[in-house]
């Protein structure tokens, strides 16, 4: 069986793509439910919150770079919204757009840049630059 990181966490391959499908399914009923909206940005926001406890439990990574541990809060954060959100918007329309939005969500996951989003997180907001 593969591993793989959930930033500072070593995870089956298996475990991670359960819990992924878990928040799509999460997100799917969040948008049927009725406040829909309210549900989404809850969603994001625990999903957030999650995100900094379990990077902050984990004690992150043995570097003072902010750029470096930013990229270990978006490998945590980044699927699971990404997933959440997939599931948001494929709640509706036809079977198509959610093939589609599930396509691409998986798509982004595969290709975000974690580390490089986490140096431009960090030059543009704690460095000032």
């Amino acid at each position: 069986m593969g591993r793989m990181s959930a930033g500072p966490f070593p995870v089956a391959t298996v475990v991670t793509g359960a819990v992924l499908l878990g928040v799509l399914v999460v997100g799917v009923a969040a948008a049927r439910a009725k406040g829909r909206w309210t549900l989404l940005a809850t969603g994001i926001l625990a999903i957030l919150v999650v995100g900094i406890v379990l990077t902050a439990v984990a004690g992150g990574p043995d570097t003072e770079d902010p750029a470096v541990e930013l990229a270990a809060l978006y490998t945590i954060t980044v699927p699971l919204v990404l997933a959440f959100v997939a599931g948001w918007l494929a709640a509706f329309g036809s079977w198509l757009r959610r093939f589609l939005v599930v396509a691409v969500a998986t798509l982004l996951l595969a290709v975000f840049p974690y580390a490089a989003a986490g140096q431009a997180t960090a030059d543009a907001f704690l460095r000032g630059g």
